[in-house]
């Protein structure tokens, strides 16, 4: 099974390929004005948790139930992800750092017709501001993009544990789309996730690296639009990946960005990966990541000659590598540019 077909799940892991809108064009989002939040979204809940009523949602007007997971979010999680349509899928890494001042975001890709995406941002729905998580991302070169409402939280005790739960902001509520996360420490976390019912995804995910955020985090309390919002624009990085003699047959490039120094494949918490095909011929592929993180990253690109890599994780008998950790910098926005050079024949 190659990744292609697997990420279908994966660009569903917050579900959006089950019955998430298809975008008009490639740089428009799914209006959320169809899908406003009605009142029997929200759920009832024990004594010691906190439903996200409209009494409960704001103090002051100023108050956030749950906005303490973005904070405890930050950083680079990575972990299997079960129970999907299509089977397990190890690792999924995913890197939560602060698009801008209100929203924290990750992305993960396979190619440029298929990635994920993760948001956390405040929103109003149903005339009030809560917390929305928003999960999306191109499949097969669709835009999607599905927006879930905080419905209950169990505020973080002493020994780290807390949860947080999510439904879609259409009328069918937790009937649709129902995504929890659950803290069992500062440090594990469990993603869990049904769409009409059925199991759809389960995480369990470590923080390997910490991000830093600013303080404080979102800048802000405000509401960023009625759930019909773009995403917060964000840099872009072009990799040139260039080798020596032409192909004779078709192969896979990849480029892996960490944000500390990685050995070789299969060892590697990568911040981003991204996969191309080159054809007969070429000397040279560009891969473009968007929406990534500003920042310095070290990258390491594969010519993955026999298009093994994505079962290996490990380059193998004629594939080529470029000197491992070479400087790459995202500027804070626009295009950044790089080129790698595979100069090391295995």
């Amino acid at each position: 099974m190659n990744w292609l077909t697997r990420l279908a799940p994966l660009a569903l892991l917050g579900l959006p390929v089950l019955g998430c809108r298809s975008e008009p064009g490639v740089d428009d989002e799914v209006g959320a004005s169809e899908e406003t939040t009605s009142a029997d979204t929200t759920a009832t809940t024990s004594a010691d948790t906190t439903t996200a009523t409209s009494d409960d949602t704001t103090s002051g007007g100023d108050e956030i139930v749950g906005l303490d997971l973005m904070t405890r979010l930050a950083g680079l999680w990575t972990g299997p992800a079960t129970m999907t349509p299509l089977g397990t899928f190890e690792p999924m890494n995913m890197d939560l750092r602060a698009a801008d001042g209100h929203m924290l975001f990750s992305r993960a890709d396979l190619d440029a017709e298929n990635s994920l995406r993760f948001g956390f941002v405040i929103e109003t729905h149903g005339g009030q501001d809560v917390l929305v998580y928003r999960n999306g991302g191109y499949f097969q070169g669709v835009l999607r993009d599905s927006r879930t409402a905080l419905v209950e939280h169990v505020p973080v005790d002493a020994q780290g544990q807390g949860s947080w739960r999510f439904c879609s902001v259409t009328a069918e509520g937790c009937n649709y789309i129902d995504a929890r996360f659950e803290l069992d420490d500062a440090d594990h976390l469990v993603f869990d996730v049904k769409v009409k019912g059925q199991q759809h995804v389960y995480w369990l995910a470590e923080r390997i690296e910490t991000r830093t955020l600013p303080d404080p985090f979102p800048v802000d309390t405000s509401s960023q639009g009625p759930g019909d919002a773009p995403f917060p624009a964000m840099p872009t990085l072009r990799t040139t990946v260039s080798w020596q003699d032409p192909l004779t047959e078709a192969a896979d490039v990849w480029v892996f960005l960490s944000v500390n120094s990685c050995p070789l494949m299969g060892l590697c918490d990568f911040s981003r990966s991204l996969r191309g095909t080159a054809e007969v011929g070429a000397t040279s592929i560009e891969l473009v990541h968007d929406q990534i993180h500003a920042g310095s990253y070290r990258g390491n690109a594969v010519l993955d000659r026999n298009r093994n890599l994505e079962a290996t994780l490990f380059p193998g008998s004629g594939d080529a590598v470029t000197i491992p950790n070479q400087s790459v910098t995202v500027d804070p926005m626009g295009e950044s540019t790089v080129q790698l050079f595979t100069l090391v024949e295995l």
